[in-house]
C-alpha cells in the first residue's frame, strides 16, 4: 500500500528537525521510500514535511513515523489512491462490511428462558495489559478465569507474542495459585494471536497455553469458529449456546476489519453472558469487535433480564493505547473497524459510553490490553461508582 505522510512541525524545532534527518537513511526493508522527506520553505496549511512511501506492514510502519514524532514532528498519514494494493483493500473493505452488517440484519434469534442463574460470579484476570502485583506479567491479550456456583471456565489465553514456555497466561496462573485442574471449560472469543495464545495459532484455527499444545485434560471448548485441538473435539458456537446454569454465549456477531495485517479482514466473535440473581446479564467480552451496540442488541434479543455489567475489551484506542512502540500506538491503527488513516475520535468514544448509560449497565471494567488511558479515564468518570479496574491477579466480584 502506498501512503503520504504530511509533517508539521513548529518553526523554532525546524532547523533543529532538518540537522536531524538530513542523513538519515530508512534501515527498515518492508517499507519503500518513493519521495524521501522533503522539507517545504513555507508551511502549506501548516505543512512543513511530506513524504511517500510504500509498505505493507503497519505495524513497521508506525514505528517508522514515530520516529519524526520523536524528533518533534506531528504526523498524519493518508492513502495515495492510485495505488492498486490499496485500492484492492479498500473494495475488500467495503465489501466486507458489507458483509457483516447483511448478515446481521437478518439474523436472528428466539429468547433464552430456561438459561437459570448463579448467586454468584467471580472473575480473576489471569492476562491484560494492567496486573496488581510486581511477580506478575502483562501483555496487551485477554484471559479471564470466570467462575460461577457450579462451573470455571477459562475464557481466552493470551498473548504470548514471544512464543516462551511458560506462556505469561502460565506464569500467572502458577503465581495465582491456578492450575489446569480448577476449570473444566475454555471459551475463546475470537480467532486472533492476543486471544488464542499465541501469534502463530490463528492461521491454523488453533489454541495453546503455551508455545506447544501439552494435553489439557477433557475439557469442553467452544470456538466462534470451527477450531481443533489435539484429544479434543471443539463446538463451534456460531449460535447462541447454553454452557451450564445461568451461562451461555451470545453466538458470534461478524465484521470486517481493514486488513493491516495478516490475520485481519473478517472476524467472528462471540462473548460470555452470565446471568447473576437477582442482578442481571453480566457481559464478559475480549476485544469488542461486535461493536457496543450490536453486542447489547444482541444480548437484549436474548434475554428478558436486564444488563447488569460489562467487563472486557471494547478496542477503543482513543488517542493512544498500550503498546507505544517508537512514539506511537499501533492499535491506534489497526483493527478499529476503520482504514488505519482513520483513528477513533473522542466523539466517537462517548457515544459508546452513552450508549451503555442510557441501558443502565451498572457495573463496568474495560480492559486495558486493547484500550487507552484515555477512554479507561472516560469509562471511570462516566461510571463512579459502578467502574472496576481490570488487573492481573485482582478479582471482579457480582
Amino acid at each position: 500500500m502506498r501512503f503520504v505522510a504530511f509533517l508539521e512541525i513548529r518553526h523554532p524545532e525546524l532547523t533543529e528537525f532538518i540537522e536531524t534527518w538530513k542523513e538519515r537513511k530508512n534501515t527498515n526493508p518492508n517499507i519503500k521510500l518513493i519521495l524521501p522527506l522533503h522539507i517545504s520553505a513555507e508551511p502549506i496549511n501548516g505543512i512543513t514535511g511530506i513524504l511517500v512511501f510504500e509498505s505493507d506492514d503497519m505495524r513497521g510502519s508506525a514505528e517508522f513515523l514515530s520516529k519524526f514524532e520523536q524528533a518533534g514532528a506531528r504526523v498524519r498519514i493518508m492513502p495515495a489512491d492510485e495505488d492498486s494494493s490499496l485500492a484492492k483493500e479498500l473494495a475488500n473493505f467495503k465489501k466486507g462490511k458489507e458483509k457483516a452488517e447483511a448478515e446481521w440484519k437478518k439474523t436472528s434469534f428466539k429468547k433464552i428462558t430456561n438459561l437459570g442463574t448463579t448467586k454468584t460470579l467471580d472473575i480473576l484476570p489471569l492476562l491484560d495489559w494492567h496486573k496488581s502485583r510486581e511477580d506478575l506479567k502483562t501483555e496487551p491479550g485477554v484471559s479471564y478465569l470466570v467462575k460461577t456456583d457450579n462451573k470455571t471456565i477459562l475464557f481466552d489465553l493470551g498473548q504470548n507474542s514471544a512464543m516462551a514456555d511458560p506462556s505469561p497466561v502460565a506464569h500467572n496462573m502458577k503465581k495465582l495459585g491456578v492450575s489446569i485442574n480448577d476449570f473444566d471449560t475454555i471459551v475463546i472469543s475470537h480467532n486472533h494471536g492476543d486471544h488464542v495464545g499465541g501469534p502463530k495459532w490463528p492461521k491454523d484455527k488453533t489454541f495453546s497455553l503455551g508455545a506447544t499444545q501439552p494435553d489439557i485434560g477433557r475439557k469442553i471448548v467452544y470456538t466462534p469458529v470451527p477450531m481443533t485441538y489435539p484429544g479434543l473435539k471443539p463446538i463451534h458456537a456460531k449460535n447462541p449456546t447454553i454452557i451450564g446454569k445461568g451461562i451461555a454465549t451470545t453466538g458470534t456477531i461478524s465484521s470486517y476489519l481493514f486488513r493491516s495485517m495478516p490475520q485481519l479482514g473478517e472476524v467472528h466473535e462471540e462473548a460470555l453472558a452470565v446471568n447473576v440473581k437477582d442482578k442481571g446479564i453480566v457481559l464478559i467480552v475480549g476485544c469488542g469487535h461486535q461493536t457496543v451496540r450490536k453486542l447489547l442488541e444482541r444480548t437484549e434479543t436474548l434475554f428478558d433480564e436486564p444488563i447488569y455489567g460489562l467487563i472486557g475489551g471494547l478496542h477503543l484506542p482513543v488517542t493512544g493505547g498500550p503498546v507505544k512502540t517508537m512514539g506511537m500506538y499501533y492499535h491506534e491503527y489497526i483493527a478499529t473497524g476503520k482504514p488505519p488513516w482513520e483513528q477513533l475520535t473522542r466523539k466517537e468514544l462517548k457515544e459508546n459510553i452513552e450508549f451503555l448509560k442510557k441501558r443502565n449497565i451498572k457495573v463496568v471494567g474495560l480492559s486495558p490490553h486493547d484500550s487507552s488511558e484515555t477512554s479507561i479515564k472516560e469509562f471511570r468518570a462516566a461510571f463512579p461508582r459502578g467502574y472496576r479496574e481490570v488487573k492481573v491477579g485482582q478479582h471482579i466480584e457480582f
